[in-house]
């Protein structure tokens, strides 16, 4: 029984000393190093930067009367049929030309080579631009009311980057897509960045390019326009010492019959689902559902009307030349068209559509 009665008396002991030893002399709580890192989490940020409005930026959305103060009156006003009025300047250092729509200005397009354009100047690389300024790949903006996120590509980022400014305008630069210098910008509202739109649209909606009423003249707006484009073509390439283009009517009159063929019977140079994506960028009527023939199936249009080309490309939509231009001097494959060797030029024109033609001169000359 003693030795019953002294085991449990040990055991209650024992008991009492693990349980109490805690909370009499609890444990020292050991420090644990938690290492930092400097790794970096990357998140898709849509808040956009802004930089200070100078130069050009000022004047958009301003009345012609403001702008026509520093820059004089126009040397040429055309109507683009697409409701709005096309103004050109003179510039010496290229080619100065402004979208005016209800007596304001909505759009400034400069080309030069050797200009300054603050805070930017042509002539440096898309690196040298960048370097200058932090770029936005993602913009968040409401048009309306509603929101829309806009996203650049690696290649927008690199030969068409966008830019804010803190007016609520933006700008686009364009940068040759070979030589990656900087050959044009544009500035403009938010309603015509929506229309004008080469980005892509993650939500929201893209404006649709309004054509105006059938009443208007648009064999001579076609006209008006083949010949802008040829200017503006013959320009660039004087501004980078490219001989001109020349133009004459057979080549001029091949570009016309191969643009009336492809629009009046598609079918027969695209596929039925080539068919189907002309069909709806045609009823869209919106500048990022762009289209273009491949060069298969303009060689395929061209053998249809027995036509022999050097270079050529069609593109769809076109509402405004000046702008289109910059726009494929900054791709690469249709720069090299824009960029080519001295030849006979033929552009052709309707409303939306237009062809661009190349063919050596001397078969010209033969064929004349």
């Amino acid at each position: 029984m003693k030795r019953v009665i002294g085991f449990l008396s040990i055991f209650f002991v024992v008991l009492m000393g693990y349980y109490i030893q805690p909370v009499l002399f609890p444990p020292t709580p050991k420090k644990v190093s938690v290492e930092q890192t400097n790794q970096t989490v990357h998140h898709k940020a849509l808040k956009h930067q802004t930089i200070k409005t100078e130069g050009f930026a000022k004047y958009v959305s301003q009345p012609i009367e403001t702008f026509e103060q520093q820059f004089g009156q126009p040397t040429k006003t055309e109507n683009s049929g697409f409701f709005f009025e096309t103004r050109n300047y003179a510039f010496a250092q290229g080619t100065l030309e402004v979208n005016v729509e209800a007596g304001k200005v909505s759009v400034i397009k400069v080309m030069a080579k050797k200009a300054k354009i603050e805070p930017f100047k042509f002539g440096m690389t898309s690196s040298q631009f960048s370097n200058q300024i932090n770029l936005s790949a993602n913009f968040a903006l409401n048009y309306d009311e509603e929101p829309v996120a806009i996203e650049l590509s690696e290649n927008d980022m690199r030969f068409r980057p966008l830019v804010a400014f803190d007016n609520q305008t933006f700008a686009m630069f364009f940068f040759n897509g070979e030589s990656e210098k900087m050959v044009g910008a544009v500035y403009l509202d938010l309603e015509n960045l929506l229309r004008l739109m080469p980005y892509q649209i993650n939500s929201g909606n893209p404006l649709a390019n309004r054509v105006q009423e059938s009443s208007l003249d648009w064999d001579m707006l076609n006209q008006q326009k083949q010949a802008r484009m040829i200017e503006a073509i013959n320009r660039y390439r004087s501004l980078y010492k490219l001989p001109n283009f020349t133009t004459n009517e057979t080549t001029t009159n091949d570009s016309k019959k191969l643009l009336k063929s492809f629009l009046t019977a598609p079918k027969k140079v695209l596929s039925n689902e080539r068919l189907e994506e002309w069909q709806t960028d045609q009823e869209a009527h919106l500048s990022n559902l762009s289209f273009e023939l491949s060069v298969a199936e303009f060689e395929d249009l061209a053998k249809q009307e027995k036509i022999n080309y050097q270079a050529g490309f069609f593109y769809s939509p076109t509402i405004d030349p000046l702008f289109n231009l910059f726009n494929w001097i900054s791709q690469d494959h249709l720069n090299q068209i824009i960029d080519a060797p001295e030849s006979e030029l033929g552009v052709a024109i309707d409303q939306e559509n237009v062809l661009v033609l190349l063919q050596e001169p001397e078969k010209t000359k033969d064929s004349e």
